[in-house]
């Protein structure tokens, strides 16, 4: 049998497979669009069962980035054998295909739009209840604060929830799990640099100074600014930026949507703070020197210089603009 997973909700197709394989004795095998030899597994499948299970599953992730030929090629395969299925991921089914009662299947999978806070709420509860974990409308909210319209985002806190909180998650759990990982304090501490929140900023390296690895701190401070440089070559130039544009920028770059978020001044509902648009205040140009200048701090820290002062001296360059020749770090 074949059944096409179509729609939006990438989710809800990976969470339909895996509760299809629950408890079956398959042999469960991913096909992916730059397998040369795909064609000719699925012929093989639907020739024969092998010797180690009672049936085949093929689950077909990228099908649409499979070209024309290819798709025409699949699509004149017998695969009705009764020891095969096939999943086929895909956002929609062409014309030509139809609903054959123990051949072809398909069922849509939709995530609600980005705007759609209620139905955001019952996809959560729906996606917690499957996982065996409690959850109310309350605890959604709590959760959607933090993750956005996100629903890889949503699944990862939630499994994360229910290991920590034995399946039954408190607003305080939300605060402590999900807030911790998504705005960790390294990441606060990028943030309150490049929002040129200084004062701020030399709070954070002294408090991090005292916790965390000189190497690790550097670390996160330069991905975060390449974060940065990578979001301004993807990113329009805008005054402001909606769910939409958002998704897709954090699904070109792969830095996860939340942080997306923050870096273009997208503010969630009932948020405490006003994030600030970076493409507003930051060029090109000038991230490239920042990662410069972070590269020279790298090294003088290896060489065994002080962090935490070389860590508020890089601090000092943002605020005065003075990162144009990060070799003056040598004179200190």
């Amino acid at each position: 049998m074949v059944i096409y997973l179509t729609g939006d909700s990438e989710l809800g197709k990976e969470l339909y497979i895996r509760e299809y394989l629950k408890g079956k004795d398959v042999e469960y095998h991913k096909l992916f669009a730059d397998d040369d030899v795909k064609i000719q597994e699925l012929k093989n499948a639907a020739s024969s069962l092998g010797l180690f299970s009672n049936s085949k599953v093929y689950d077909l992730v990228d099908f649409d980035e499979w070209n024309k030929a290819e798709k025409n090629d699949f699509n004149t395969l017998d695969l009705s054998a009764n020891w095969l299925t096939v999943f086929v991921r895909t956002q929609k089914v062409g014309k030509d295909i139809t609903k054959v009662d123990g051949k072809i299947k398909i069922l849509n999978f939709e995530k609600p739009k980005e705007w759609e806070e209620e139905k955001w709420m019952k996809f959560i509860i729906d996606i917690a209840n499957s996982l065996g974990i409690t959850c109310n409308f309350h605890i959604a909210q709590s959760i959607f604060k933090f993750t956005g319209p996100d629903e890889y985002a949503i699944l990862t806190e939630l499994e994360k929830l229910r290991i920590y909180s034995d399946n039954h998650p408190t607003p305080s759990d939300i605060e402590q799990i999900v807030y911790k990982r998504t705005i960790s304090k390294l990441d606060e501490l990028g943030f309150a640099i490049s929002e040129k929140k200084f004062n701020l900023a030399r709070e954070f390296a002294d408090e991090i100074s005292e916790g965390y690895e000189p190497v690790v701190v550097m670390y996160a401070v330069a991905k975060h600014f390449i974060d940065l440089f990578n979001i301004l070559v993807y990113s329009p130039k805008k005054s402001a930026y909606n769910w939409p544009d958002i998704s897709k920028i954090a699904k070109d770059t792969g830095i996860p949507s939340p942080k997306v978020a923050r870096f273009l001044g997208f503010k969630f509902k009932d948020s405490k703070t006003t994030p600030v648009n970076h493409t507003s205040i930051y060029k090109l140009k000038e991230v490239r020197e920042i990662i410069e200048y972070l590269y020279t701090l790298d090294r003088r820290i290896k060489l065994g210089d002080d962090p935490r002062l070389l860590l508020n001296i890089f601090i000092t360059a943002i605020e005065t603009g003075d990162i144009s020749n990060p070799e003056k770090l040598l004179e200190f």
